[in-house]
């Protein structure tokens, strides 16, 4: 948006936001309540309080997530999430507070009735705002006046989706290349080119310039993109710079800090955010609720094990985890105790490909162990790795270092999400599955991971053990 709008615009979808909350506030009070409570101060305290702090974090927490930002680049889609996260954590810090009022405890259907009421009322006063605002643009005005410097396919695909999207609001006033330009005036041969880089400054004084767009190539222009970052900042205009430097083939890309130096990030794995904190917290309460409940279980197994073998009842193995990291995964045991020696004379019966070691009628499993590894209830212990935090529920699972010396390269990506209970590879056969196609649903997981994907695995997971499906 232009900046002399800016601020307006930034205030009257904040105005919208705010009355959008008080009237899907006051519409469940009367669905609810009844015409007596559409006043706020006539609700009992515990309402007011939730109202109050609701209103407050909202204030904080749009900031935090750039619901005031210029949104003409991005999906509504995208937008829209930003406000359910918002109402959400916003709705739930309110009802903490409230409920501190235990002589009158807030209803929860009201509270999921204001949710539901708060998501509509603020995406379909968006949409509209959105819709206004294209049709605005598509008649050519709240636009801004974008110059592209250099001339490549990069450029001239960037100048061709702006053209073909006029709701950006975005107009092309023309490229600018270096001193060679006829070599490179096939790419824009459709626009307007009005000038080399040392026409710039001249440029930037005589037209009317909001955004600059620069996609000369880094290694060859390194000084010239430098000047002209330094032209544009005297004159008071944006430059922007893609960030897709280099060609990767499955990495994103993010911009971050180290110590206020804006970097890069290339990554595959999932980077910390708020889905991969929940995950955490859904670890930590869930493993330590299961380890309470499955106690007894727990107990009656250890009895089991010492019963009728010699030796511990857990059985401890070094493991590699994120990043390389190793710790003490803990499993019931299930074979015999000198049952690591003796691996060696069974090497030549292992029914696996790559370097995993597995025997369906392994002799050294004991009786117990048999039906605990059938049942899957040998990897209970590992809920203690959940809690400690060197395993989550859902993750590839953990393997033993040698078997990582011997991983080729691709393979070795498996480690850069923390290792779990369960994952694809165990609701999909198991030691069925050739290792090359465990390694395979192991890289499915890490690039397709959402909170959605881990839940899903979960409820596919107690079937699968129920059925026993590829346990030995």
């Amino acid at each position: 948006m232009l900046k002399k709008y800016s601020r307006s615009l930034t205030r009257a979808f904040a105005f919208i936001d705010i009355l959008s909350l008080v009237l899907s506030f006051c519409l469940v009070s009367y669905w609810r309540f009844g015409s007596d409570h559409l006043n706020l101060f006539a609700h009992q305290v515990q309402y007011q309080m939730l109202f109050a702090v609701y209103m407050t974090c909202w204030l904080c927490l749009s900031v935090r997530f750039h619901l005031y930002s210029s949104r003409r680049r991005s999906l509504f889609k995208e937008e829209m999430w930003d406000i359910c996260k918002t109402a959400s954590l916003c709705l739930m810090m309110a009802s903490v507070s409230a409920f501190f009022i235990r002589q009158f405890p807030v209803s929860r259907i009201f509270l999921v009735h204001l949710w539901v009421f708060q998501i509509l009322l603020l995406t379909a006063s968006r949409f509209l705002l959105r819709q206004s605002l294209q049709y605005i643009r598509r008649r050519g005005y709240n636009y801004r006046n974008v110059l592209i410097i250099g001339c490549n396919s990069r450029s001239a695909e960037i100048a061709k989706r702006i053209e073909e999207t006029q709701e950006l609001g975005l107009r092309i006033l023309g490229f600018v290349d270096h001193l060679d330009m006829g070599a490179n005036r096939q790419w824009v041969k459709d626009f307007n080119l009005i000038g080399t880089l040392n026409d710039l400054e001249t440029i930037l004084r005589e037209n009317v310039v909001d955004e600059v767009l620069i996609f000369l190539p880094i290694k060859s222009f390194y000084v010239e993109i430098q000047e002209i970052i330094l032209t544009c900042e005297m004159v008071g205009v944006e430059a922007k710079i893609p960030t897709d430097l280099f060609t990767p083939k499955i990495s994103r890309a993010t911009i971050s800090r180290y110590d206020g130096i804006p970097v890069i990030d290339l990554y595959t794995s999932p980077k910390m955010n708020w889905q991969l904190f929940v995950k955490r917290l859904m670890d930590m309460m869930t493993s330590g609720i299961l380890l309470l409940l499955l106690s007894p279980l727990f107990l009656l197994v250890a009895f089991m094990i010492k019963a009728t073998s010699h030796g511990p009842v857990f059985f401890v193995q070094r493991r590699v985890g994120y990043n390389g990291r190793q710790f003490s995964c803990l499993k019931f045991r299930t074979m015999v105790q000198d049952a690591e020696e003796r691996r060696k004379e069974l090497v030549h019966l292992n029914e696996l490909t790559g370097p995993v070691f597995k025997v369906r009628n392994d002799p050294r499993v004991t009786q117990p162990g048999r039906l605990l590894r059938k049942m899957s209830i040998d990897e209970l212990p590992q809920l203690i790795n959940v809690f400690w935090g060197d395993m989550s529920l859902v993750g590839p699972r953990p393997p033993i270092p040698n078997e990582v010396d011997q991983y080729p390269l691709n393979d070795r990506r498996r480690l850069s999400m923390k290792p779990g209970i369960t994952c694809l590879w165990q609701v999909n056969g198991r030691n069925r599955i050739p290792f090359e196609k465990w390694m395979e649903l192991d890289r499915e997981y890490i690039d397709q991971w959402s909170l959605a994907l881990d839940l899903k695995i979960l409820a596919r997971t107690i079937p699968a053990v129920l059925r026993g499906s590829g346990a030995s």
